[in-house]
């Protein structure tokens, strides 16, 4: 086994960085949409870029988002976005 708190140890490097590969970090999440938004506007949550919503129809969409800036408060223009 291996054991992320540990000091240091032969291969760490290489380890650490397969360890951090493998999370996903950004991805395709349907979304709901109140307001208008233009396709390809960009996400704002708290005010700091979280990703672009690539569609929306009828009060849904889809949008690729950075999955550590999800979530709170988004907005894409005027519009209120949340995820489903």
């Amino acid at each position: 086994g291996v054991d992320f708190r540990k000091g240091c140890y032969v291969g760490q490097e290489v380890t650490a960085r397969m360890k951090h590969k493998t999370e996903l970090r950004k991805g395709l999440v349907t979304v709901a949409v109140e307001g208008e938004a233009p396709i390809g506007a960009e996400i704002l949550s708290e005010g700091r870029p979280a990703g672009t919503l690539f569609t929306q129809a009828h009060g849904k969409g889809i949008a690729f988002l950075r999955f550590d800036r999800a979530g709170g408060e988004m907005r894409a223009g005027e519009a209120r976005i949340r995820m489903l």
